[in-house]
């Protein structure tokens, strides 16, 4: 330390007059850790294309270093700006953003016992000293610094020190994730937290399927359909957060923007609302207008097949969004098989009036292959058509209640039923994969097409019989003559039928008496 005229120069921050100001400009930062912002801020505004924020466990004291490669500052910088309340070098240049110079106040929110500033410029370097109590010294020194570094020494260690440096972790990626310099952070020497070095670094992206990216000489921003009301949205100038919030400053989209012409309010909590940012909001509604929706259906018709969970996740989105639309004949809609339908391929007379009935399942099966074939529409269970085409008043119903579909299969027990003088018409069948409501039933009725039939309450005379239930399984075992008359039976009663089985029962008493052959 060189003497001159500075060293041990020593002042308050705050005198008594402006202590209780002081400390409300110290309370108005509702996160403890919101001086990461403010230290980042101060370096982006000093040129840094490269910042540090380490945090490292030293026995009982927590060490935060933010070092930054910037400008530095000089004597008058330092002691006109830094050291004086309420003025800032930033006052007429609005692109730099903490303009209210009173960010650095921000680290007191952690209570410092001790905070240095080491910075040079133009051949000379300094250091600033502040105490618990708030009081700083300014003095000239020998070593030389590159760019400016600000370090936080506070008691405390631990869990509660673990606490802090988690903290200024998330701090710093949620605050600077899009920074305009590199920001990096590291955390060491604790069992209680550990970490990097790792920088921060974020994609510039609402995380929707499709969106249109404004790119401008003083504003960027990616704009889509937002998947949820109010929509999320967010603020940024130089890559800094403003303001990460949920309203629908745009109907149904969601944004990220950064601008020159946005600012923070002195409170730090929101964005000014004033000409500049009605500026910005203007450019985001033309996008939203002119670009958005001619993107959005390229991306379904581009998905289609080359990315369907994308094309899905679309379909979704539009689901949600009710102004979304195309033209009737767009193929945009995938069936279970894989065709390609329109809006148009759904009506059912020429006018559009009406449409088709449309079913869904949850994977292909002998029951929607069948439908197929039938000329049926059948979309996935899980896709987003079932959601679209239901908010245009669609109805799509689950395949497996609307429609039965057994596997027929010969077996001499059915034939038995079909023979007798006292039988009906019977088959046995695999009933699993031709419907999901029916497929561990015991019996149904289905039509004379049993291979496919609309399921209805009585749809016609053909009892089919579950080939897999254990019921069937165990009769089979049987004499055909004593098994087939107790399987015609149970199966009507299993369907809630009227049987008589006085009839049906007179081969097993004659077998039982020992008239039977």
């Amino acid at each position: 330390m060189t003497s001159d005229e500075h060293r041990g120069r020593g002042a308050s921050v705050a005198g008594p007059p402006a202590r209780a100001a002081f400390d409300a400009l110290v309370d108005q930062f509702s996160e403890r850790s919101a001086f990461v912002r403010e230290l980042v801020q101060n370096s982006l505004d000093a040129g840094a294309g490269r910042i540090e924020v380490r945090v490292h466990q030293d026995k009982r004291r927590l060490r935060v270093d933010v070092v930054d490669d910037g400008e530095g500052m000089d004597q008058d910088i330092i002691e006109g700006y830094l050291l004086t309340l309420f003025r800032s070098s930033k006052e007429e240049d609005l692109t730099k953003i903490g303009k209210f110079g009173v960010g650095f106040v921000s680290l007191f929110a952690v209570d410092p016992e001790l905070v240095t500033v080491d910075t040079g410029r133009d051949g000379r370097h300094w250091r600033v000293l502040f105490d618990k109590h708030r009081k700083y010294t300014l003095a000239e020194v020998d070593e030389p610094f590159e760019g400016t570094t600000v370090t936080l020494y506070c008691r405390t260690w631990g869990k509660k020190a673990g606490k802090l440096a988690k903290e200024i972790f998330r701090a710093a990626h949620y605050w600077c994730r899009f920074a305009s310099a590199e920001v990096w952070t590291e955390g060491t020497g604790s069992k209680h937290f550990g970490w990097g070095p790792e920088e921060v670094s974020h994609p510039f992206t609402t995380g929707q399927p499709c969106e249109v990216q404004v790119e401008e000489p003083e504003l960027r921003a990616v704009v889509a359909y937002a998947d949820s009301r109010p929509a999320a949205v967010g603020y940024y100038n130089r890559g800094l957060t403003l303001l990460e919030t949920h309203e629908d400053t745009v109907s149904g989209i969601t944004f990220r923007v950064e601008a020159k012409a946005l600012e923070h309010t002195v409170t730090r909590d929101n964005v000014r609302r004033d000409a500049g940012y009605r500026k910005v909001v203007a450019r985001l509604k033309r996008a939203a207008r002119d670009a958005l929706p001619g993107a959005f259906v390229a991306a379904l018709r581009q998905s289609i097949d080359d990315d369907p969970e994308r094309h899905q996740a679309l379909l979704r989105l539009a689901a949600a969004n009710p102004h979304i639309g195309w033209t009737p004949g767009q193929k945009v809609l995938r069936t279970l098989e894989g065709s390609h339908l329109s809006l148009r391929d759904l009506r059912s007379d020429p006018l559009g009036i009406r449409h088709r009935e449309c079913f869904h399942a949850a994977s292909r099966s002998r029951l929607t292959d069948a439908l197929a074939q039938a000329g049926e529409v059948v979309f996935p269970s899980d896709g987003g058509e079932v959601a679209f085409l239901e908010r245009l008043g669609i109805e799509v119903q689950p395949a497996g209640q609307a429609w039965f579909c057994p596997e027929r299969v010969d077996h001499p027990l059915a034939d038995a039923i079909t023979e007798a003088e006292w039988g009906e018409p019977c088959a046995a069948a695999h009933f699993a994969g031709g419907g999901e409501r029916l497929e561990h039933a015991f019996a149904v009725r289905a039509g004379r097409r049993v291979s496919l039939d609309r399921w209805r309450d009585d749809p016609g005379p053909v009892l089919v019989v579950n080939a897999d239930h254990p019921t069937f399984e165990r009769l089979a075992a049987l004499p055909l003559d004593l098994a087939a008359p107790i399987l015609l039976h149970a199966a009507r009663r299993a369907l809630g039928e009227e049987t008589s089985p006085s009839a049906i029962l007179e081969p097993i008493t004659s077998i039982v008496c020992g008239e039977a052959p």
